[in-house]
């Protein structure tokens, strides 16, 4: 049996709803990290800098603004925090630092799938909220496999192998869907600590992760179905002749 005294306190911290909009986090690390990246941006190439300075602006949000503290509190917000992460700052790199790319897209779409699961992944979610070094393991990871894979979807070559194109953010909306559906249809609250941090904002912890499922699904599922679909088009208005896989 968990207790409230037990919880302990992930990185960020705990808020609440009167509170969470001053909650913002100074770690000298993260704010080293972003001072370095904003160097890069204001010495970098001219025709670079709006996506170097989009990621400067996103790292900001995500670690420092009250959202990291948030997304400790409500796994909904986490959700949330994620989707923001390989969705918004994740192609973002991508686009700033178009020439760091290696592999194929499919791979590692795979790669961000494995990564995003394993943060819902009971006992590895309690991992990371005891530790901070596992928090920024699995952060770094995750941004990691979800920055290589848009270098290599955003990569000219890609668009000569099509059906690449199209599996890889399809393979990516299944992995969030069924995530998004263990989370949205479990009968009972499977993260232990947030039995006693919903109740901050007033919610209970099921509704809480059911909201995160669907959060899931419609900010991260929707989002790489649809682009799958786009591409999808694509290949079907193509001459056959000049596709390969």
């Amino acid at each position: 049996m968990v207790s409230a005294a037990s919880v302990t306190m992930p990185y960020c911290g705990l808020t609440t709803a009167d509170r969470w909009l001053t909650s913002w986090n100074f770690d000298p690390i993260v704010i080293a990290a972003i001072a370095a990246v904003s160097v890069l941006a204001l010495h970098g190439p001219r025709n670079l800098g709006a996506q170097r300075w989009a990621v400067v602006a996103l790292m900001a949000m995500l670690w420092i603004s009250p959202l990291c503290a948030a997304s400790a509190t409500l796994l909904s917000v986490r959700v949330a925090h994620h989707m923001a992460l390989m969705l918004l700052l994740a192609p973002a790199l991508a686009l700033g630092w178009p020439n760091l790319r290696l592999g194929d897209p499919l791979a590692w779409a795979i790669g961000a799938s494995l990564a995003l699961a394993a943060w819902f992944v009971p006992s590895v979610y309690s991992f990371a909220w005891q530790s901070d070094a596992t928090y920024w393991a699995l952060q770094l990871v995750m941004l990691g496999a979800a920055c290589q894979f848009w270098a290599t979807w955003f990569a000219p070559a890609t668009d000569s192998r099509p059906l690449i194109a199209v599996a890889a953010p399809a393979l990516l909306a299944m992995a969030m869907g069924f995530t998004g559906a263990l989370l949205t249809f479990a009968p009972r609250p499977l993260f232990a600590e947030h039995i006693f941090t919903t109740v901050l904002f007033g919610v209970s912890p099921l509704w809480d992760q059911q909201l995160a499922g669907l959060l899931m699904w419609t900010a991260g599922m929707v989002p790489m179905a649809l682009l799958a679909f786009v591409r999808l088009g694509r290949l079907a208005g193509a001459p056959a002749e000049g596709a390969r896989c």
